[in-house]
């Protein structure tokens, strides 16, 4: 009866696990709607809206938007980092991610993903994940989709 316990635990830990990955689909799905919600609302409206949470937190996927020195304007998961500059700060790996992000966003390409290692805002643990980013309408910014695998 003991290894039926032990197993129904490890199957409902495995869907877990799998409940809360998210895919590069699912990233660009969240971006794309705060990309309209900025069209729509305009930069200021939709940034108090991001901030907010709601449905722009979506199991470990995130919302968040920086101007191009770097200063967060957005974190829907995290509010604490709103108004910080990040510009310098590294993921675990040691990259420059939002440096990457401001430049990708400079130049036009349209929606980039970057790889990254940060807290996963579900575990609570550094894991792999992206930010998948674009220029924001109306800002000298970038908006992005933070999703973990």
């Amino acid at each position: 009866m003991h290894w039926k316990t032990t197993l129904a635990a490890v199957v409902l830990a495995c869907n877990a696990t799998v409940a809360t990955a998210e895919t590069m689909g699912d990233g660009k799905a969240l971006l794309g709607a705060a990309v309209a919600e900025l069209k729509t609302k305009g930069p200021d409206a939709a940034i108090q809206e991001f901030n907010s949470g709601g449905k722009w937190v979506k199991g470990n996927m995130y919302v968040v938007m920086a101007d191009f020195t770097g200063v967060m304007l957005v974190h829907s998961a995290n509010q604490k980092i709103v108004g910080k500059n990040m510009f310098e700060v590294k993921d675990a790996t040691g990259r420059l991610f939002v440096q990457e992000a401001i430049k990708a966003a400079q130049s036009g390409a349209g929606e980039t993903a970057i790889p990254l290692r940060w807290m996963n805002p579900t575990t609570k643990k550094i894991d792999s994940g992206h930010i998948i980013v674009t220029r924001a309408s109306g800002k000298d910014a970038y908006v992005g989709a933070v999703y973990f695998e």
